[in-house]
């Protein structure tokens, strides 16, 4: 890792998203789970969610009004976004073209393989790291091991009707009783992610980490049995083949992402400002 640090050895933070996501990431943080690490300041597009963020906070950060304010503020080398595919594609370059790291929640943004080389080059050219969490999937490890021999990957993601409320590619069934396994979408991960913004950023990790967005076939099922969200991959090349099954548990506070994403993430990030041991990739 190319980040640097305060002199006391920590890692200076900007939160970009201060919803469900930032919050935990934030607070986790603040309560010494994530260590050797400081919130210096956020921001959100809704203000008043960044003020109260903020003050619950210890050191209390700056709440930001602009993303420019935020990566004016001193001290800080790592942003983490926690809002949307759509603030990768409007601030990305500018994180990165500003020297500051990028840790991604928001992985869905990945499937546009033009941003995703353009800000792999920004990255490069400013000495900076983008790092994307393995979020509510497992497997990543193995998968990147034998991206070179893969010659087949499918991810089939299973949730509950409510929990795709919202999502552009469940329009049709908003109002539509769903009572047996429906099939909301097959086909390339880069098609699915547009689709279902909120829930299916594990298809563009998935993606990034094997065959692509376009190779990548993904499946979309909303089941009205389904034990939580449930993720099924599997992989086949000239090393053999895999499969992996996830069954996780909704966030608490929002059932489009799993509680699993969320820790992920702060895994993510300690193992960032850790200087101990790293387990895995």
């Amino acid at each position: 890792m190319t980040e640097s640090r305060q002199k006391d050895g920590s890692v200076g933070i900007g939160l970009l998203g201060c919803g469900t996501m930032g919050g935990e990431v934030a607070l986790a943080v603040s309560n010494g789970a994530v260590q050797n690490a400081r919130v210096f300041a956020v921001f959100d597009e809704d203000g008043d969610q960044a003020n109260r963020l903020a003050k619950t906070l210890d050191p209390t950060p700056i709440a930001c009004t602009t993303v420019d304010e935020l990566l004016d503020v001193q001290g800080l080398s790592l942003v983490v976004e926690c809002a949307a595919p759509a603030a990768v594609a409007a601030h990305g370059a500018s994180v990165l073209s500003a020297g500051r790291s990028l840790l991604m929640l928001s992985s869905g943004a990945l499937a546009d393989t033009d941003l995703y080389e353009r800000l792999n080059g920004i990255a490069s050219e400013n000495g900076c790291d983008i790092v994307v969490p393995s979020g509510a999937l497992g497997g990543i490890d193995a998968l990147r091991s034998v991206s070179d021999l893969l010659e087949e990957v499918t991810l089939t993601s299973t949730k509950p009707p409510h929990a795709f409320s919202g999502a552009p590619g469940f329009a049709r069934w908003e109002d539509v009783e769903i009572t047996e396994p429906t099939i909301l979408y097959e086909g390339p991960a880069v098609g699915a992610v547009p689709l279902f913004p909120a829930n299916v950023n594990v298809a563009a990790t998935l993606s990034v980490a094997g065959l692509g967005p376009q190779k990548t076939i993904v499946k979309v099922v909303a089941d009205p049995a389904s034990p939580g969200n449930v993720h099924e991959i599997y992989a086949r090349g000239q090393f053999g083949e895999f499969t992996f099954k996830l069954v996780n548990e909704p966030h608490v506070r929002n059932p489009k992402t799993s509680h699993l994403a969320v820790l992920s993430a702060i895994e993510t990030l300690r193992a960032y400002c850790d200087r101990g041991p790293r387990i895995g990739t």
